[in-house]
């Protein structure tokens, strides 16, 4: 074989994992087979470990940018080369959506992401105007459990007290009366559906992992919704430790959204050491220019 060739063009079996590494970063894709806390569901970044942090930024069980679209879904793993790998699923029974899930590692530390779905069928949730597109990150175990974000021209630093509470932060670009109307009752209600009493002024947030920042800048801020849990990701082996979840989705508005119309959303996320809200800022700047060049 040569430096990088995929198994499926050397006729071996299908893989359900993939290194990806460039630069500080080494990332592991993989689909949902691996059975973990909450059984076979956690596809995406399996890890994400940094030359200057050896430890898994996510919980060992769980994963890092997993697309609800495709978590406890049938997944195809492939690998494109040494630093990109993509999961898909084609429309089924269980879910009349196809999905394309590509990650890739960009040196010094940056993984970009991009999802694009087409829905087969109206996925809209039942009693919802709107079509919900959401990830997961399980962290592990960080020091400071909160998000930080641009809120009113400050930072602000924040974790909701409690599952379900005060969970959901929206833009402040969109007017109250423009936001999505959740049902008021029924079975099943997403904790993710509770407003935060403040808005985010800037698609992105970041957290802090010991001497690390885990950075996220998205596109397509006016659909963008940051949510998060301060026990999400599960039980923590460090005591007095919380494993949060540091989620997000994007909303499809009743106007935008179509079967068989194709949606792509872009996040980069960039894990690097970190120096100050200022370096954040810059990096911030950059990510941006790369998302809209």
């Amino acid at each position: 074989m040569s430096e990088f060739e995929p198994r499926s063009m050397v006729g071996l079996l299908p893989v359900h994992s993939h290194l990806i590494q460039a630069g500080d970063l080494q990332a592991i894709v993989g689909d949902g087979v691996r059975n973990g806390v909450g059984g076979t569901q956690y596809c995406g970044l399996w890890s994400l470990t940094s030359r200057y942090r050896v430890f898994n930024t996510f919980g060992n069980s769980f994963a890092g940018l997993l697309p609800g679209e495709l978590r406890g879904k049938r997944t195809f793993l492939e690998e494109l080369d040494a630093t990109s790998a993509v999961l898909t699923r084609e429309p089924d029974r269980q879910r009349q959506s196809r999905i394309r899930a590509v990650y890739r590692v960009e040196a010094p530390h940056t993984i970009c992401h991009e999802l694009t779905l087409c829905d087969e069928a109206d996925l809209r949730a039942p009693g919802c105007s709107f079509r919900e597109v959401s990830w997961c990150n399980y962290m592990n175990s960080p020091d400071d459990p909160r998000l930080h974000f641009l809120a009113n021209g400050q930072w602000l630093r924040y974790i909701p007290p409690s599952h379900g509470m005060h969970s959901n932060v929206a833009p402040a670009i969109v007017p109250d009366d423009e936001l999505e109307q959740w049902p008021s009752s029924g079975e099943g209600r997403p904790f993710h559906w509770h407003r935060a009493p403040f808005r985010f002024d800037e698609p992105f947030y970041y957290g802090r992992i010991g001497d690390m920042v885990l950075l996220l800048v998205f596109d397509q801020p006016q659909w963008l919704r940051f949510f998060s849990s301060p026990s999400g990701g599960g039980s923590a082996m460090q005591s007095g430790r919380a494993c949060p979840a540091w989620d997000f989705e994007w909303i499809i508005p009743e106007g935008e959204y179509m079967p068989g119309r194709d949606f792509t959303f872009r996040v980069r996320m960039i894990y690097k050491r970190f120096l100050s809200d200022d370096d954040i800022l810059l990096e911030v700047q950059k990510a941006q220019q790369a998302l809209y060049s």
